[in-house]
């Protein structure tokens, strides 16, 4: 299970609504610091999502909250969302070459096939990720609630401590 932590940012009945920062993996990575990507994603701030998760528990906003989502439910996002247009983009590209063999034109209809089953991919791909996120499998869950953040006057910040 994948978990990262939230913020509730407010509640409904059966649900919280809660505030967490996307990550990258750069984050983890011991190249981050040589490697373009890496500098990239740390210069530009991560994205903030708000998520709904069921939860029966009422919580106060600005509570602490640990969610999960299983690995399987990323997987099958990322098999729908990144496969299957490559698939369509690629199958259109076998039929544009079958075109150009059989009309005897250049790789511009290869081209054009391509793009336009790669198309056809995206819009069938963002069809079944909408499905996708209709599953109440494929919700983020409520692991624990952690309790109140911490003050920022209460935090002791050690590297900018007099170590002499």
């Amino acid at each position: 299970m994948i978990t990262a932590l939230a913020e509730v940012t407010g509640s409904g009945e059966g649900y919280l609504t809660v505030r967490c920062q996307q990550k990258t993996s750069c984050g983890s990575c011991a190249s981050k610091s040589n490697c373009g990507t890496g500098i990239v994603s740390n210069a530009l701030p991560g994205k903030v999502l708000d998520i709904r998760v069921p939860s029966e528990k009422s919580v106060n906003a600005g509570t602490l909250v640990e969610i999960g989502l299983e690995e399987q439910t990323l997987l099958q996002s990322a098999l729908v969302v990144y496969i299957l247009p490559l698939l369509f983009a690629i199958v259109g590209a076998v039929f544009g070459q079958f075109l150009a063999d059989l009309m005897a034109t250049g790789e511009g209809v290869i081209i054009l096939s391509s793009l336009v089953a790669g198309g056809l991919g995206f819009l069938v791909a963002r069809h079944f990720s909408r499905k996708l996120e209709q599953d109440v499998g494929a919700t983020p869950k409520l692991l624990r609630i952690l309790g109140s953040p911490v003050e920022p006057a209460a935090v002791i910040n050690a590297a900018t401590e007099d170590s002499d």
